[in-house]
């Protein structure tokens, strides 16, 4: 993975979400598994705050620390929702236990392990960690929506896990960036960990509608109730069918900041950037949603 330096007034250094370079930053790249090129380009820019929003694993975690934990004034970290265990029954906060839900694999574990390095290192250096559920929102490197527009725009019906009451939460990326910038400007001390989220909070089925309803289409959402108890819901839909939330009250009491973005307004601004014709012509694999939905008419019809 590259790490992309900017080099812009606020004296930032940084791993953008997108290669969009800000107006009046310079941007420099280098290999983040490389620590030689990382010290190369630490040497280069004096008085710098690191925000990473890159590092997935322990490891680079670290070989970023050695590289720049010695020249910067402070590290923000970009973490994740999934560094959590398990909640039954409710949103974790800051507090609850981390390694990862069993739902993340290595993911959620990996990211833990690199907070948990973090926080090791604070006396050191101060650190801010946040951890945010799902992003959206123009130039988000994993973005989720065109899943549901593609198939609005070819006429195609969208599989939604189960009953579709699973519970999610989102954060625009663009109120990431700014809350890292908020918390930059912030005075800094220790280790700070903040959940970051829009407090909306929405069931698949909700969210489904939310994306289509945004762009103009109607809802394409079909419930798959038992009839795709064989397939992972990875295989037919966007989302796992796990709860992904958090609890941001420690957030909002700790900074004058909220979210400016609510979802239909950040995911009708998303659709306006979209490719159209792209999607409206894009190949959908679409076999495993074929054989759920031909179970749903079977079903359907069996109790007519």
């Amino acid at each position: 993975r590259k790490l992309h330096v900017h080099r812009p007034i606020a004296r930032c250094l940084g791993a953008a979400l997108t290669n969009k370079v800000t107006v009046g930053a310079e941007q420099l790249t280098a290999d983040r598994t490389d620590g030689d090129q990382l010290f190369q380009i630490a040497q280069q820019v004096p008085g710098f705050d690191v925000i990473d929003t890159s590092s997935y694993n322990l490891q680079s975690t670290k070989t970023a620390w050695d590289a720049f934990s010695g020249v910067t004034q402070r590290w923000i970290h970009l973490s994740s929702a999934a560094v959590y265990k398990e909640t039954p029954g409710r949103c974790p906060a800051e507090g609850d236990p981390i390694g990862g839900a069993a739902i993340w694999a290595d993911y959620g574990f990996e990211k833990a392990a690199a907070d948990a390095f973090l926080t090791d290192q604070a006396e050191q250096l101060p650190v801010t960690i946040f951890r945010p559920p799902y992003l959206y929102g123009p130039g988000n490197d994993n973005d989720r929506e065109s899943f549901i527009w593609a198939r609005c725009l070819q006429r195609r019906p969208v599989v939604i896990p189960k009953n579709g009451e699973t519970r999610i939460q989102f954060l625009h990326a663009e109120d990431l960036a700014d809350i890292m910038v908020h918390a930059s400007a912030s005075a800094a001390r220790g280790a700070q960990v903040f959940n970051v989220a829009s407090e909306e909070r929405v069931s698949l089925r909700e969210w489904v509608n939310l994306v289509a309803t945004a762009a103009g289409f109607a809802d394409p959402g079909i419930l798959a109730r038992d009839q795709a108890d064989d397939y992972m819901p990875r295989q037919y839909f966007p989302f796992r069918d796990y709860p992904c939330c958090v609890d941001v009250q420690f957030l909002m009491k700790s900074f004058e900041w909220r979210p400016r973005h609510g979802l239909f307004d950040g995911f009708r601004q998303t659709f306006e950037t979209q490719d159209i014709q792209h999607l409206a012509s894009k190949p959908l694999d679409s076999e495993t949603e074929k054989t759920i939905l031909a179970r749903i008419q079977s079903c359907d019809l069996t109790h007519l």
